[in-house]
């Protein structure tokens, strides 16, 4: 259930700041959030990795949508990837959820230093 409210938590406040904020402070969300709630476990990238990979891929579907995959497959043919358009959709996610997946892995290593000086 922790492992749950954690990757809400990160999708929700994730989301927010990124709208107003640049794209790393999706890191800085996923690292407080795994410090301070998270148990500092084998969890703790799992977290950070869907907590920023679902909205990152859900923003990058929208975009997609809206531009009729013009820029997918302009980014795609950049790269000589196959035209699909999920493909660009998947990639986005992947990035983002390694992004979320190391700053909170980094929140759980900092969880657990404390909790080991504080003993």
């Amino acid at each position: 259930m922790n492992l749950f409210i954690r990757i809400s938590l990160i999708i929700v406040l994730g989301a927010v700041c990124q709208m107003y904020l640049p794209w790393w402070t999706g890191v800085l969300v996923a690292f407080v959030v795994e410090a301070i709630i998270g148990k500092g476990n084998s969890t703790a990238f799992f977290s950070g990795f869907y907590g920023l990979a679902l909205p990152w891929m859900a923003l990058a579907t929208y975009i997609d949508l809206q531009n009729d995959s013009v820029l997918s497959f302009m980014i795609l043919d950049l790269f000589k990837l196959p035209k699909f358009s999920f493909v660009m959709i998947v990639v986005t996610g992947l990035v983002g959820g390694l992004v979320g997946g190391i700053g909170s892995f980094a929140g759980g290593w900092l969880k657990k230093a404390i909790a080991k000086n504080g003993e």
